[in-house]
């Protein structure tokens, strides 16, 4: 009895190292969150995963970032992801505008890095802290304060070299959202464009963001001499020929709202026809994001309540 006893001890305990080894094995056999993807090696690179997507430009000296993800885990992460490739040190980031799945992870990044974005998104993420004031969590997915952007662009076109490399920073208007700026490498004849470039067109109204605004960026988009295109949630690079088939898809739905407008339907049977869910996503700070249907109604209505 006592050697039956010891053996079902002894399972027991066999049984319950490999139940503590599971969960780490489980770990170990997880894939990376980040993927790097490279567009010409030594010297341009994107980063997949852990928010919206980033790119590694190298310089001369030094390594310039485009976006940084969402939290300090996975800004760490493309910190270390980027000291794979190089030894130089991360000199610039840019942003392409103010959500915090594209700025939050510079919580992750070292100091003294001079941060660019345009002058609108910098007053985004300032606003975040007025508004978080008011919200009963105490506000969520706040901007690091130690991480806001430190040199801001306010003209629509400024041309300049960062670390030997030539850059041109272009604003088109708001689109995505009031602050969207596009970063155009003319000798790489590359462009990211942040999230005027996703799986699907999204507008920030509350960020003064604007339907309209997006095919005018669109277009300007297609009009630069560029043979890519790095999008802010997009699964690929993009040619000027899948963005000419972005708009076109974008017109039709515009169309069919326009006209659904002209004969006085209403919003919820114009979200009904369109196949949109009967409540918006909410985004990590509760404010909903609306439909394009119900952004183009809304632009629509507005437009044709002008007083002249």
């Amino acid at each position: 009895m006592m050697r039956i006893a010891a053996m079902q001890v002894a399972n027991a305990l066999k049984i319950a190292l490999i139940l503590l080894a599971a969960p780490a094995l489980t770990i170990a056999q997880q894939p990376p969150r980040l993927t790097v993807h490279t567009v010409k090696e030594g010297k341009l690179y994107w980063v997949e995963g852990g928010g919206g997507n980033s790119g590694v430009i190298i310089g001369k000296s030094g390594v310039i970032v485009v976006d940084a993800k969402t939290t300090v885990d996975t800004g760490r992460e493309l910190v270390d992801e980027i000291a794979k490739i190089t030894t130089k040190p991360i000199m610039y980031v840019i942003e392409t505008h103010s959500d915090g799945d594209h700025v939050n992870g510079l919580a992750g990044f070292p100091d003294g890095l001079k941060i660019i974005a345009h002058v609108k998104n910098k007053q985004e993420q300032q606003a975040v802290f007025l508004y978080a004031t008011v919200e009963t969590d105490g506000g969520r997915c706040l901007p690091p304060t130690n991480r806001m952007p430190n040199e801001t662009i306010f003209k629509d076109k400024v041309k300049t070299t960062l670390d030997g490399i030539p850059v041109t920073f272009l604003y088109f208007g708001p689109a995505h959202t009031s602050g969207d700026l596009v970063i155009y490498l003319p000798d790489e004849r590359f462009a990211f464009a942040g999230d005027l470039i996703t799986n699907s067109v999204l507008v920030h109204p509350e960020k003064m963001g604007s339907f309209a605004g997006w095919f005018r960026n669109a277009n300007e988009l297609i009009s630069l001499n560029a043979d890519y295109y790095l999008g802010g949630h997009a699964s690929d690079l993009d040619t000027k020929t899948s963005l000419r088939k972005r708009v076109a898809e974008y017109q039709a739905i515009r169309d069919k709202v326009d006209g659904m407008i002209k004969h006085n339907s209403s919003l919820a049977e114009i979200k009904a026809a369109m196949g949109d869910p009967p409540k918006d996503r909410s985004g990590c700070r509760g404010i909903p994001y609306p439909s394009l249907a119900e952004v183009e109604y809304h632009e629509r209505v507005n437009s044709n309540q002008e007083l002249k």
